[in-house]
């Protein structure tokens, strides 16, 4: 049986946060059982964009250093890492906003910017995935997603929170390459097998419903996640947010592929009982994430779903503009103008816009099958 521990959490106060994180270990042996003296330890939040910990957009800053805490307790050497869309010329910025930088700081732990720390080139299932250095030299990954909907996979969690191991423009690269939901769900899913944290640890006491991973609304979910493997805590994490956890994407492919366990009844759930949610709101999109690509050609026409924006909201700081993986976005007065012959409706716009201007515009039989 594939072990997943549940903690109850309401709040970040940090006693709280702590003996829940350690409780969560606890029932699978241990910190000691993943970490071991003088052991390197690559610790991957969720880094999404530029905002504050309130927002629910990123891991939230307690959580990572209550982790680094226990790596420190068994003598691990803890390092903090991951590629923000649009980071590159910014990222102490990101550092500082998030929470990061203070807890780093505080903790003596190293944060490391995989933009400027090289790269490793892994062929893999007939592609070349470009990994950052400091993912595959560590001697022990611990992944720490956020739990929240996201307009593109449903869900993002332990196996997507692992897209980050791959720096600055290789993401757009790879965006290009998969653009519908299950062609770049099943690159996710081979960015998780090479990058293989040995240990997810999820902030799942405040996540994001609706319009996720940076425009949804902040949600109280009150607990914590741990266990090796992502895909089981990815499909538990669904199904306890009331979702057929073979529903998103990455996990009906992990299924087909046989990587992780993607059978809730051969998952042991230790800790706390945790109910399964009734009122939380999935993305607008998912009921059309798995039309085949041989049908999205033919309906693109009629039913389709692009990034526009508010000029309201649009204060034209060009996050979009540099963030856009095929350059369908041009600068221009008021606001910037997309190109929808050159847009992959990828929808990263939608996630680095910082004023949340970039909304999902939609066709007349979309709005209908909604």
């Amino acid at each position: 049986m594939t072990k997943i521990s549940l903690i109850k959490c309401r709040s970040y106060q940090p006693d709280e946060i702590r003996a829940a994180v350690r409780r969560s270990l606890d029932l699978l042996g241990g910190i000691s059982a993943f970490v071991r003296p003088s052991q390197k330890v690559l610790i991957k939040p969720n880094m999404l964009s530029y905002h504050h910990p309130d927002k629910a957009i990123t891991t939230h800053p307690a959580f990572l250093e209550a982790v680094i805490e226990l790596v420190k307790s068994a003598g691990g050497i803890p390092v903090v890492g991951d590629s923000p869309i649009g980071s590159a010329r910014h990222i102490e910025e990101y550092w500082k906003v998030t929470g990061f930088y203070e807890v780093c700081k505080r903790q003596g732990a190293e944060l490391v910017a995989f933009e400027k720390s090289g790269v490793h080139k892994k062929p893999f299932n007939g592609r070349n995935y470009h990994l950052a250095k400091p993912v595959l030299d560590a001697d022990v990954i611990i992944n720490l997603p956020k739990l929240k909907t996201h307009n593109l996979t449903l869900l993002t969690c332990a196996v997507k929170n692992m897209y980050g191991a791959v720096p600055g423009l290789n993401k757009s690269m790879y965006h290009r390459e998969a653009p519908l939901p299950m062609d770049f769900s099943k690159l996710l899913l081979d960015i998780y097998t090479l990058a293989k944290p040995q240990l997810n640890i999820v902030d799942a006491i405040i996540g994001m419903d609706g319009n996720g991973p940076s425009a949804g609304d902040p949600k109280p979910i009150g607990m914590i996640m741990a266990g090796e493997d992502g895909v089981a805590i990815d499909c538990l994490a669904a199904h306890l947010l009331g979702m057929d956890p073979m529903k998103v994407p990455t996990n009906l492919l992990a299924r087909k592929f046989n990587l992780g366990e993607t059978h809730l009844k051969n998952i042991e759930m230790l800790g706390d009982a945790i109910e399964v949610r009734k009122d939380f709101k999935w993305p607008p999109t998912w009921a059309y994430s798995f039309i085949p690509s041989f049908l999205a050609k033919h309906l693109a026409k009629l039913f389709w779903i692009r990034p526009a924006i508010d000029p309201a909201k649009c204060v034209n700081c060009g996050a979009c503009v540099e963030s856009c993986p095929t350059s369908a976005i041009s600068s221009s007065e008021p606001t910037p103008v997309f190109n929808y012959k050159l847009c992959i409706n990828c929808l990263c716009c939608q996630e680095i816009c910082p004023q949340h201007a970039v909304y999902r515009q939609r066709s007349l039989i979309a709005k209908l099958v909604r």
